[in-house]
C-alpha cells in the first residue's frame, strides 16, 4: 500500500478506550491527621521496630497502631485510610463497569445502575507503619498484602526540589514508581510520582512499585498501610438472580 508520510492526530469523533490497568487514588491528608502522625514520627523511637517485616532499606521503621494513635486520633487516621480505599474501591468498580457495560444487553444494564451508586462499604485495616529515610535509602521493588495498599508524605527534604531540577533525561531521585505488565510498544507500564508533603496514594495491593534514593541532606517521613475493602452491597457482579432476571427479560422481547 502506498506510505502516508504527513499524518497528524485529529481523524475525528475520536474516543479513549481504558480496558486495562489498575487505577490510583490521590487524596490529600488532612491537617490534622498530619498533626497526628508527625507527632507520632517525632517519638518514633518510642515504637516498635517494624523493619524485619518489609522490604525497604531505610533508616527506620516502626508500627503505627492504637498505642502510636491513641483515642481519636487513632480513629481520625483510620477513617482517612478506609474513606481512601473506599473511593479506590469505586473508582475501579466504575471503570470495569465502563467497560463492561459497552456489551452488556438491556436488562443487564438497568440492574447494574439501579445500585453501581449505592454502595455500602466496610473497611479492615491490617497493617500501618511509618517510614524515616535518609540519603541513599531506598525500596526495592515489591507488593503488599490485603486487596489496597498506599503511602503518604509528611516530610521531604528542604532541599529535594532542588535536587530534581538537576536531574537529567530520566528523572527518578527519591521518586515512587508503579509498573504494571510489559514494557511494550504502544504501552506505558511504569508511572513515577513526586512526593510532596500532604499527598496519599490510595492503589491495589498487588501493584508493583519500588523507591529511589535521593541524595539530599534531611529526611523523608513517610507511611504505608494495607487494607481490605468489600461491599455491603450488591455489586456489578452479577447474581444468579440478576442472570434469571435478565433470561427472561430476553425472552419476552423475543415474544413481542
Amino acid at each position: 500500500m502506498e506510505q502516508v508520510t504527513d499524518v497528524n492526530p485529529g481523524i475525528g469523533n475520536v474516543e479513549v478506550i481504558r480496558p486495562f490497568g489498575p487505577c490510583i487514588v490521590k487524596a490529600q491528608i488532612p491537617e490534622e491527621v498530619q498533626a497526628d502522625l508527625r507527632e507520632a514520627f517525632e517519638t518514633n523511637l518510642a515504637h516498635p521496630d517494624h523493619s524485619m517485616n518489609l522490604a525497604g532499606n531505610m533508616k527506620r521503621e516502626f508500627t503505627i497502631n492504637d498505642s502510636v494513635l491513641p483515642g481519636d486520633k487513632g480513629q481520625r487516621f483510620v477513617q482517612m485510610l478506609g474513606d481512601g480505599s473506599a473511593e479506590l474501591y469505586k473508582y475501579s468498580k466504575l471503570v470495569h463497569w465502563e467497560n463492561t457495560r459497552r456489551t452488556a444487553v438491556e436488562k443487564h444494564i438497568e440492574i447494574v445502575e439501579s445500585r453501581i451508586h449505592d454502595m455500602n462499604l466496610s473497611c479492615v485495616i491490617h497493617q500501618s507503619w511509618g517510614n524515616i529515610s535518609v540519603a541513599g535509602d531506598f525500596n526495592p521493588m515489591h507488593s503488599h498484602t490485603g486487596a489496597i495498599s498506599g503511602v503518604g508524605y509528611l516530610r521531604i527534604p528542604d532541599n529535594i526540589h532542588e535536587e530534581w531540577e538537576q536531574e537529567d533525561h530520566d528523572p527518578s531521585v527519591g521518586m515512587i514508581q508503579f509498573v504494571n505488565g510489559n514494557n511494550m510498544q504502544l504501552n506505558t507500564n511504569a508511572f513515577r510520582l513526586k512526593p510532596e508533603v500532604g499527598d496519599i496514594y490510595f492503589f491495589p495491593a498487588w501493584l508493583l512499585h519500588e523507591v529511589y534514593p535521593f541524595r539530599s541532606t534531611g529526611e523523608r517521613w513517610s507511611f504505608s498501610f494495607n487494607t481490605t475493602i468489600e461491599n455491603l452491597n450488591k455489586d456489578i457482579d452479577l447474581t444468579n438472580e440478576d442472570k434469571v432476571a435478565i433470561y427472561e427479560a430476553r425472552e419476552a422481547n423475543a415474544k413481542d
